[in-house]
């Protein structure tokens, strides 16, 4: 069986203000929250496919929390990406890190009526004391790990850029030793790199090709490499037997729909292209997986497939 997951990463816009050293004071609504995830939910229910939400729930209040509940009862996946989406988390102490992961899955459980069995860290980093969180209050997958050595280098580059021009990116690297790792799912330890031949708590790796760079297949790539390249690594793709797109609320927001966008132009590249190519790019994605014989799947789906030993 071949499958492909797509999930969609709920980061409230103050995270991008934050990573590019922008003041957040100003800001009092969320155009992500209120237009790329319907926009997302609208593309899964239109292909019939399944997906997971990581969701941030700190930027969701009275006004748009129905939002929350009208995708999971949709039948998504809500997952947990923290609450306050803090790239420090795996730096602070571990009483700190629990508060933080409880605080988040007990809102998200209450709001949707779902139970949270997965998890995917801010900044994708990763550390002994989150994996031991997450395994002590239930999930059975984590989904952090982004072997990209291309993209932690980029990282790296834009956090000091930042640092040289006086903007102070919250943005951090745990561990460049996060940049390794295999391609499949595989069962866990004590971190990301500890891997066993058995287990109960899986990790489901983000879809990186061409291993010696690590291109990541993302919505940021969907969206902004040209065509030939998208459809370079689409054909690489297809001789996977476990595909982990990871995108974000804000690839399906529109520039010019809010002045919240104004202060990211220049800094965040997908908001340089239309709606219109955005919606077509994901679409291509979908059918090209469709139609190359892959099943679509929740990253919960997954790991207990993975769990149960039925996932080949």
């Amino acid at each position: 069986m071949k499958i492909a997951c797509i999930n969609v990463d709920v980061d409230p816009i103050v995270c991008y203000y934050a990573i590019h050293g922008l003041n957040t004071s100003e800001i009092s609504e969320d155009p992500v929250y209120t237009n790329g995830l319907n926009r997302f939910a609208e593309l899964f229910k239109k292909n019939s496919i399944k997906a997971t939400f990581f969701v941030t729930a700190c930027g969701f209040n009275e006004k748009n929390r129905e939002i929350l509940k009208k995708i999971a009862d949709s039948g998504f996946e809500i997952a947990d990406h923290s609450f306050s989406h803090n790239y420090q988390l795996t730096r602070l102490p571990k009483e700190e890190i629990y508060q933080e992961i409880k605080k988040n899955r007990d809102f998200l459980e209450e709001i949707t009526g779902t139970t949270c069995k997965g998890f995917r860290s801010p900044g994708y980093n990763s550390s002994g004391d989150l994996i031991s969180v997450l395994k002590s209050v239930g999930y059975n997958y984590d989904s952090s790990l982004f072997p990209s050595i291309s993209y932690y280098l980029a990282k790296w580059l834009l956090i000091n850029l930042k640092k040289l021009a006086g903007h102070h990116s919250k943005s951090i690297i745990s561990s460049f030793a996060d940049a390794f790792g295999k391609y499949t799912p595989e069962f866990i330890d004590k971190t990301v790199r500890d891997i066993k031949s058995e287990g109960n708590f899986a990790e489901l790796p983000m879809t990186t090709l061409f291993p010696l760079a690590g291109i990541p297949l993302i919505g940021t790539s969907i969206i902004t490499f040209p065509d030939f390249l998208l459809n370079m690594m689409l054909k690489v793709s297809k001789s996977r037997s476990f595909i982990n797109i990871e995108a974000h609320g804000i690839d399906l927001c529109d520039a010019e729909e809010s002045p919240l966008f104004a202060p990211l132009k220049g800094k965040q590249p997908d908001l340089a292209f239309t709606l219109e190519r955005k919606m077509e790019r994901f679409q291509k994605v979908i059918d090209f997986y469709k139609e190359n014989g892959f099943e679509f799947k929740t990253l919960c789906e997954v790991a207990e497939m993975k769990i149960n030993g039925t996932l080949k």
